[in-house]
């Protein structure tokens, strides 16, 4: 493309104006078959056009990247354009400026791939990501609200059943234990007591689980910090705490979020570190809740952090990222692991 007469661009010109007169006086002089194909015209059609023609559906744009292109001298950029029949197209194109013996823009070369289709599939399969994105935090919600349910139904009902039974067991008990025969019959109902209360315990275990109401009562930092001493009493892994309640209160599903990963964290130290020692940390710093688990077990491989290898930390991720927030996993072999879990509260969804 050419200009019809040379100007001069510099920093102190009228670039606006320079870019006016660019626009209406700088015309395609040389194109091949291949460029024409691409704007679905003849090369008849093409020849003589301006940029003004060109960028006919945004204008702005077109000054936009014509400026980059005259400020640098060159160009390496992808433009949405249209065909002749006013279809999108998108071009990759690469482009250097020519100047005369004095120093002013004559006009450009240029070489251009159309790349429609692949741009295309790029945005299919990030659109694809998005949705897979937000299908998973739609999972992660709607089974928290499960957890939740079945917790609630079970602490309702049979909850209430079982402390029934349990107190007809120790009415029978004691009746018994005043008969004087009947020992077989006594033994029995000392087994079905203590029976009774192993389940009583389970199922309190099975609730907690489900959805500790510590959670919902007290808040994220009281759930954290007694999911933390309540992990070092199973495991005999020693477990220090540095929680703090100030500005760490946090809606849902944010604390149910942090929660979780906090488990999810903990679970795969006890199976995986081989640790002595945990540190579990959380505090707002900065407007951004950190929680924060290390160890000093046996370290994680970098090759462990992608891949097939890695599916629990890709659920951590996308649970992370669907709260607004990103995980971080630091580690070598022989120097232990730390999780690092930063939710800004001023960018987390509702």
């Amino acid at each position: 493309m050419m200009m019809d007469t040379p100007i001069a661009w510099h920093e102190g010109a009228d670039k606006e104006g320079l870019l006016d007169y660019i626009f209406a006086h700088q015309r395609m002089r040389v194109a091949n078959e291949a460029y024409a194909s691409h704007y679905a015209l003849p090369v008849s059609e093409i020849i003589g056009r301006t940029p003004n023609d060109f960028y006919t559906h945004d204008p702005v744009r077109g000054r936009r990247g014509w400026r980059a292109m005259l400020d640098a001298g060159y160009l390496h950029t992808e433009t949405d354009e249209r065909r002749g029949d006013g279809t999108p197209i998108r071009v990759e194109g690469h482009y250097l400026c020519l100047y005369d013996d004095e120093g002013r823009f004559t006009g450009h070369i240029g070489i251009q791939r159309d790349i429609t289709e692949r741009h295309a599939a790029a945005e299919e399969v990030t659109r694809s990501r998005e949705e897979l994105r937000v299908l998973a935090a739609h999972l992660h919600t709607v089974r928290e609200q499960e957890r939740t349910r079945i917790a609630r139904e079970l602490h309702d009902e049979l909850g209430q059943a079982l402390t029934g039974l349990k107190l007809d067991l120790s009415w029978l008990e004691q009746r018994l234990s005043r008969s004087s025969g009947a020992t077989p019959l006594r033994e029995c109902a000392h087994d079905m007591m203590a029976q009774m209360n192993a389940v009583m315990v389970a199922v309190r275990r099975i609730i907690t689980e489900l959805r500790p109401s510590i959670l919902d009562e007290l808040g994220l930092a009281a759930a954290i910090e007694w999911q933390a001493q309540d992990f070092g009493e199973r495991t005999g892994i020693h477990v220090t705490t540095a929680v703090s309640d100030v500005d760490t209160a946090a809606p849902e599903p944010i604390a149910s979020s942090v929660f979780r990963t906090l488990q999810e964290a903990l679970t795969n130290v006890a199976r995986h570190a081989q640790a002595t020692c945990v540190t579990v940390s959380f505090v707002n710093e900065a407007g951004a809740l950190i929680l924060r688990v290390a160890d000093d077990g046996r370290g994680m491989a970098p090759e462990r952090n992608k891949g097939r290898q890695s599916l629990g930390l890709l659920g951590l991720r996308e649970r992370a990222v669907a709260c607004g927030g990103e995980i971080e996993v630091a580690g070598a072999p022989g120097t232990g692991t730390t999780l690092t879990l930063r939710v800004p509260l001023a960018r987390a969804p509702a």
